[in-house]
C-alpha cells in the first residue's frame, strides 16, 4: 500500500482498514464549476421556464442513435431538458457524464432549436489531470457543430495537450446530446 493512501485512510477516518491488505480506491479531487441549476441557467439565459423531460427511446431510436454513435447507450431511458419562451421551445440541454482516464466528468451540452451545440460547460471534474478541459478556448469550438460533424480530436475539435482523454469525453458527450435529442424532437 502506497504511503498516501495509508495517510488518506487515517485522515478519514478508517484507521484499521487502512491497515488491511485490501486496497480501498482513492479518487481524485473533485472540483465543481457549476451546480446543475447554474449550468442550466448559463445554457438557457434567457428562457421563462426550464421543462425537464423523461424520455424513453423506443427500439428503433435507440437503433438509430446507437448506429449513428457507433456505439451502445447505457441504457434507452434519457432526460432532457428544454427550455421554453411563450411555449415555444428555445433549446435543448443535456447533462453528460462521460469517463476521462479513470473518473466521470460531468458537463451540460446546450443544443439550439434547429440542433446545433449553443454551448458546452465543465460542472464536475473529478480526474487529477485534464481540468482545462473548462477554458473557453476549447469549449467555444463546440458552437455550431451537429450531428453530422466528427466532433472528434485532430479532426474538426483541437485537443488540449495533457487533457487528450478529458477532450475526446466532451466529444462523446457532446455528440451523443446531440443525437438524442434530434431524434426524440426533430420533426
Amino acid at each position: 500500500m502506497k504511503r498516501r493512501e495509508f495517510v488518506t485512510k487515517l485522515i478519514i477516518g478508517a484507521g484499521g482498514a487502512a491497515l488491511s491488505t485490501s486496497p480501498a480506491p482513492v479518487s481524485a479531487q473533485e472540483r465543481r464549476y457549476l451546480s446543475e441549476e447554474q449550468a442550466l441557467r448559463l445554457v438557457f439565459p434567457h428562457s421563462r421556464r426550464i421543462v425537464k423531460d423523461e424520455k424513453d427511446l423506443n427500439v428503433d431510436q435507440l437503433r438509430s442513435v446507437e448506429n449513428h454513435l457507433g456505439m451502445r447507450l447505457r441504457n434507452s431511458s434519457q432526460i432532457v431538458y428544454r427550455g421554453e419562451t411563450g411555449g415555444v421551445t428555445d433549446g435543448f440541454a443535456m447533462i453528460a457524464n462521460e469517463i476521462g482516464k479513470e473518473q466521470s466528468i460531468t458537463f451540460i451540452v446546450g443544443i439550439t432549436n434547429n440542433f446545433k451545440v449553443q454551448r458546452v460547460a465543465l460542472m464536475v471534474f473529478r480526474e487529477s489531470r485534464g481540468w482545462e478541459v473548462e477554458d473557453a478556448r476549447f469549449t467555444n469550438q463546440f458552437r455550431g457543430k451537429a450531428s453530422r460533424d466528427r466532433l472528434a480530436v485532430g479532426v474538426d475539435i483541437i485537443g488540449i495537450t495533457g487533457a487528450t482523454l478529458s477532450s475526446r469525453a466532451f466529444c462523446r458527450g457532446a455528440k451523443r446530446a446531440l443525437a438524442i435529442c434530434e431524434t426524440l424532437y426533430k420533426r
